[in-house]
């Protein structure tokens, strides 16, 4: 379970390539190396140190978007899978909404 804040589509234009990610609250890390130091508390969507975005397949990505389905800042499950394209990227599928309302949205904004 994670609270998503967006759903973000980034398109490179000069290589023709488009990526999806998603934004995701977390929980404001302790860092102590040699070059960085931080400490806090509360919530961000920095992606914590020495770790990647989390990638959501494209398409799903775009028909979330424009079609208003997803809801920013609520609680969803995340199903992963393979991209087929590149077998060691692995991607996020689906969003499950965790709320009985934005479970309705869903289903019907992706009717």
């Amino acid at each position: 379970m994670a609270i998503i804040t967006a759903v973000v589509v980034k398109s490179f234009p000069k290589s023709g390539m488009e990526i999806a990610e998603l934004s995701v609250l977390r929980a404001v890390e302790t860092v102590d190396v040699e070059k960085f130091k931080q400490r806090g508390i509360g919530l961000n969507t920095d992606i914590p140190f020495n770790k990647q975005p989390i990638r959501v397949n494209l398409e799903y990505a775009k028909k979330l978007i424009d079609t208003r389905a997803f809801v920013p800042n609520k609680e969803y499950d995340l199903r992963f899978d393979v991209n087929i394209d590149d077998p060691l990227d692995v991607q996020v599928k689906e969003l499950i909404p965790l709320d009985e309302e934005i479970k309705k949205h869903f289903q019907a904004s992706l009717k």
